[in-house]
C-alpha cells in the first residue's frame, strides 16, 4: 500500500475511487495512445504557434507587442487553471474531466482557426488554455492509475515523456509547413479531427469509476484564490521582461500572487474538504519533486528557444530551417523517452536519475554556449544537441514518476496538476527571464563607445545566457539529491 494510503484515514469526504476496472477493448495499450495523444495535442499547441505567429500577426493585424498575447494568453489560463483541473479531476472522475476537457480543447481550437480579429483570438486562446488545463491533468492522472507503480508504469511514463519531446519538435516543423502552405488557421484546425476522434475511442474504451461519496462541489473560494494567484505567478515573467524587473507592475503582480496564495492557506487550514490538502504541500519528496521539475521547465523552455533565435538573428535561419536544426533533439528525446527513460529509473530509482540527468544537461548546455558566429552549426554543436534530448526528457519522465509516486488515487489528479503547474511557471520564467538576458547584454554590447558586430554581441548575448542555464542545471541535480530522500518522508494528514 502506497505512503499516503496508509497515513490518509478514511473520511466520508473523500471522493477517491477505490478500484480499478480493466479497460474495455484495447487495453491498456489503448489508454497509453490516447494519453499520449493528448499530451502530444496540448504541446503541439503550444509549440506550433511560436513558429506561426508571424504570419498570425500579419494576417490579424496584431501590433508586435499584441502578437505575444496569442502566446501568454493560453499559458497564463494553462499554469494558472492546472490545480483547479487537477482537483475536479479527482472529484468528478478521471475519464469524465478528460474526456470534457477534449471535447473542449476540440471547440476552442475551432474558434481559434475560425478567428476574425486580434480580441477575437486572444479571448479564444484563453479559452483553450483552460481546455488544456482540465486535459493535462486527467490524462497523467488516468495513465497513473491505469498501471501499477514500478516498471510498467515507468515504461508507460516514458513514452508519455517521448510524446512530449515530439510534439515540440513536430510543433516547430510542422508549424512552418503548414503557416507556409496551407494558411495559419490549419494549426489550430488539425486539433479538431483529432479531439473528438480521441474522446470518442475514451468514451469506447475506457470506463468511467464513480467517485466514493458522490460527486461533490469544488471548493470555490479556494478555486479562484489559487486559480489567480497561480495565474499571476505564470504571467509576471512575461510582465517583467517587457517592462522591467525592478518595474512597480512587475514587483506589485508578485506582491498579489504571494498575498492570494497566503489568503488561499490561511483560508484552506479551515476546510474540512479543502482544495489542496495542505500536508502535501510540506511532503519534502513532493517539495523537491516540484522545485525539479520547475528547473526541468526553464532548460526546456529557455535552450532551444534561446538557439532558435540565435539561428534565425545571427545565422539568418527562416523558422522552419530553424525548426528542423533541432530534429536530432526530438529524435533523441523520443528514443529517451520510448527506450531509455523507464528501464533506467527502475534500475536506478528517480532520485539517482533526477541527480545525473541535470548535472549531464549542464555540461551539454556549456557545449551549447559554443554558439559559432560564423562556422556551420551542425559539425561542432550536434552531440550536444542528441545529449539535451536525451537528458531533459529523461528527466522530465523521471518527475512525473516521482509526482505520482506513493500518491492515493483520489490525490493523482492533484498531484499530476501540482507537476503540470511547476513546468508552466518554469518554462514562463525560462523564457522570460533567460531571453530577457541575452537581450540586455546584447544591448549593452552595441551601446558601447566601441561597440563589436550585431552578429558578435548576439553571439555573446546568447552564450551568457546559456552558460547561466547550465548553472542552473547543475543546482537543479543537487536539489534533488538533497531532497528526494524517500517518499516516506511525507509529512502526515493533520486534518487541514
Amino acid at each position: 500500500m502506497s505512503t499516503y494510503e496508509e497515513k490518509t484515514p478514511p473520511r466520508p469526504s473523500a471522493t477517491a475511487p477505490t478500484r480499478t476496472a480493466p479497460p474495455r477493448g484495447g487495453g491498456t495499450g489503448l489508454v497509453l495512445a490516447l494519453m499520449v495523444t493528448a499530451q502530444f495535442m496540448v504541446i503541439f499547441d503550444s509549440s506550433i504557434i511560436n513558429v506561426a505567429l508571424p504570419t498570425i500577426q500579419n494576417s490579424l493585424g496584431f501590433t508586435a507587442l499584441g502578437a505575444e498575447g496569442v502566446i501568454t494568453a493560453y499559458a497564463t489560463a494553462f499554469g494558472g487553471l492546472l490545480i483547479l483541473g487537477g482537483r475536479l479531476c479527482d472529484l468528478f472522475g478521471h475519464r469524465r474531466i478528460f474526456v470534457t476537457g477534449l471535447l473542449a480543447f476540440g471547440v476552442t481550437s475551432l474558434a481559434c482557426g475560425l478567428a476574425i480579429s486580434p480580441a477575437f483570438l486572444v479571448i479564444a486562446r484563453v479559452a483553450q488554455g483552460a481546455s488544456a488545463a482540465l486535459l493535462a491533468p486527467s490524462a497523467l492522472a488516468l495513465l497513473t492509475t491505469t498501471f501499477p507503480e514500478g516498471a510498467a508504469r515507468n515504461r508507460a511514463l516514458g513514452v508519455f515523456g517521448a510524446a512530449t519531446s515530439l510534439g515540440f519538435v513536430a510543433g516547430q516543423i510542422l508549424g512552418g509547413v503548414l503557416a507556409q502552405t496551407v494558411g495559419w488557421r490549419s494549426v489550430f484546425l488539425i486539433n479538431v479531427p483529432i479531439a473528438v476522434l480521441a474522446a470518442a475511442l475514451t468514451v469506447r474504451s475506457i470506463p468511467g469509476i464513480t467517485p466514493v461519496g458522490g460527486r461533490r462541489a469544488p471548493d470555490v473560494l479556494g478555486a479562484v484564490l489559487v486559480t489567480s494567484a497561480a495565474a499571476l505567478l505564470v504571467w509576471a515573467p512575461t510582465y517583467g521582461s517587457g517592462h522591467g524587473w525592478t518595474s512597480g507592475g512587475f514587483v506589485g503582480v508578485m506582491v498579489a500572487s504571494i498575498a492570494l496564495f497566503g489568503v488561499f492557506v490561511l483560508i484552506e487550514r479551515s476546510r474540512r474538504d479543502p482544495l489542496i490538502r495542505l500536508s502535501l504541500l510540506r511532503s519534502r519528496w513532493l517539495i523537491g519533486t516540484n522545485l525539479a521539475t520547475a528547473v526541468t521547465g526553464a532548460l526546456n523552455g529557455a535552450v532551444v528557444l534561446l538557439c532558435s533565435l540565435f539561428l534565425q538573428q545571427a545565422h539568418h535561419y527562416s523558422p522552419l530551417r530553424a525548426g528542423l536544426a533541432f530534429v536530432p533533439t526530438g529524435v533523441a528525446g523520443l528514443i529517451a523517452g520510448v527506450r531509455l527513460a523507464g528501464p533506467l529509473i527502475t534500475r536506478l530509482g528517480v532520485r539517482s536519475v533526477l541527480t545525473w540527468m541535470p548535472l549531464i544537461s549542464a555540461v551539454a548546455i556549456a557545449g551549447l554556449s559554443r554558439l559559432p558566429g560564423h562556422a556551420p552549426y551542425y559539425p561542432p554543436l550536434l552531440p550536444w544537441l542528441v545529449v539535451i534530448g536525451l537528458s531533459f526528457t529523461t528527466a522530465a519522465v523521471a518527475t512525473t514518476v516521482a509526482v505520482s509516486t506513493g500518491v492515493a488515487r483520489g490525490e493523482q489528479g492533484m498531484a499530476a496538476a501540482l507537476r503540470q503547474t511547476a513546468f508552466q511557471l518554469g518554462v514562463a520564467l525560462g523564457v522570460a527571464v533567460f531571453v530577457s538576458l541575452a537581450a540586455s547584454h546584447t544591448g549593452a554590447l552595441l551601446g558601447h563607445a566601441h561597440p563589436p558586430t550585431r552578429e558578435a554581441a548576439l553571439t555573446a548575448g546568447f552564450r551568457l545566457s546559456l552558460v547561466v542555464l547550465a548553472v542552473l542545471s547543475a543546482v537543479g541535480g543537487l536539489i534533488a539529491f538533497a531532497l528526494l530522500r524517500s517518499p516516506n518522508e511525507t509529512a502526515e494528514p493533520t486534518g487541514d
